[in-house]
């Protein structure tokens, strides 16, 4: 191994380390509930796009799903379970609670009339057409005639 291949193995546990105390929620982080992001698959054509987040534990109820032109939003909230005090404690905690919010922006104007959404099993899948835009109209251009 040479001495950069040992310096880059450094690094990258020091990052994973840095992940982990910072973003990975500790025991103690649980009861203070902080926003988090679903990992999310996004899928496009021309014409459509399929959305796949990962919700689980998220009720139906729970989620919103709104669509603005080319901005899809998904929010919710995952609440943690009610456990009896003093029986258990954390020992490895890595499941994030509280609200949750994505922002996904697609490459085309969405028909927001057409969206469909679907939860099954933990996963939310959305499918949205895009727009059926008009026709590009030659438009005739006037002048002073000579």
């Amino acid at each position: 191994m040479t001495h950069e291949d040992a310096l880059e193995r450094v690094q990258r546990e020091v990052e994973r380390l840095w992940r982990d105390l910072v973003y990975r929620r500790h025991p103690a982080a649980h009861f203070g509930e902080q926003p988090w992001a679903p990992p999310a698959d996004v899928m496009v054509s021309e014409s459509s796009a399929r959305v796949t987040l990962e919700l689980a534990g998220v009720p139906r109820e729970s989620i919103r799903v709104r669509l603005k032109g080319s901005t899809l939003e998904v929010s919710g909230r995952r609440s943690p379970p009610q456990e009896q005090a003093g029986t258990l404690f954390y020992h490895r905690a890595e499941i994030y609670y509280g609200e949750f919010s994505r922002l996904i922006e697609l490459p085309w104007e969405a028909d927001e009339k057409q969206v469909q959404a679907l939860y099954h099993d933990g996963m939310l899948e959305i499918r949205i057409p895009a727009s059926v835009a008009p026709p590009a109209v030659e438009v005739p251009i006037k002048g002073p005639t000579t």
